[in-house]
C-alpha cells in the first residue's frame, strides 16, 4: 500500500469520484492498521509464551527432585482499537522479574530494566527473603528449599524483539 495519487478535474462528477476513492483508501488504511495491531500483539504473545514455557521457578525442590517450571498462559484481550497482551498465572511475576539474590544480583536491585521503576526489586517482596542464598517454605506438608527464580523477562524480551521487527511486520501488512 504505497503512496496514493488521485487525479481529478474540477467537475462535480470527478470531485464525487475522488471523494469516494479517498473514503475507500481511508477504510483500507483503517483495516490494515487493525491488522498490524493484531499481528504485533500475536507476535508478542507467541514470543512471551515461548519464554514462559519451561521457565524454572524453583531450582531446589523437595526430596523427590526435579525443578518446578512456570505455569503461565499468555493471551490477547482485543478491545476497541487496543490489543492487550496478558501473562496470567501464579508464576508470571516471578519469571518476569526474578526473586532472590542467588540468580539476580544484590537485594534492592533488579535485573529487569523496569524492575525498580515498577517496584519489583530483589528482596522487596515478603520479609527480606530475597537477601538469602536459599530459603525454605512448606508446601503440602513438605519442606521445600529454593534459590528463588532467575529473571527470564519473557514479556520484556518479546517486546524488544517485536520493536526490532516492527518495520518488517508493517511492510508485510501495508506492502
Amino acid at each position: 500500500m504505497g503512496k496514493k495519487v488521485i487525479r481529478i478535474s474540477l467537475s462535480e462528477k470527478d470531485i464525487d469520484r475522488a471523494i469516494k476513492e479517498l473514503e475507500q483508501y481511508k477504510q483500507e488504511i483503517i483495516r490494515k492498521t487493525e491488522l498490524l495491531r493484531t499481528k504485533v500483539a500475536e507476535r508478542i504473545a507467541n514470543l512471551a509464551q515461548s519464554g514462559f514455557n519451561g521457565a524454572v521457578v524453583d531450582d531446589l525442590t523437595n526430596e523427590s527432585g526435579g525443578a518446578k517450571t512456570a505455569e503461565v498462559q499468555v493471551s490477547i484481550d482485543e478491545r476497541e482499537n487496543v490489543s492487550i497482551v496478558i501473562a496470567a498465572g501464579e508464576d508470571a511475576v516471578w519469571v518476569e522479574f526474578g526473586a532472590g539474590v542467588y540468580h539476580n544480583g544484590s537485594a534492592g536491585s533488579s535485573p529487569h530494566p523496569k524492575g525498580s521503576e515498577l517496584g519489583f526489586t530483589i528482596g522487596g517482596y515478603g520479609e527480606g527473603m530475597g537477601k538469602r542464598q536459599t530459603w525454605g517454605f512448606y508446601e503440602d506438608g513438605e519442606l521445600r528449599l529454593t534459590h528463588g527464580t532467575p529473571a527470564i523477562m519473557p514479556m520484556y524480551n518479546a517486546l524488544k524483539t517485536v520493536c526490532d521487527e516492527i518495520a518488517g511486520i508493517a511492510k508485510e501488512v501495508f506492502g
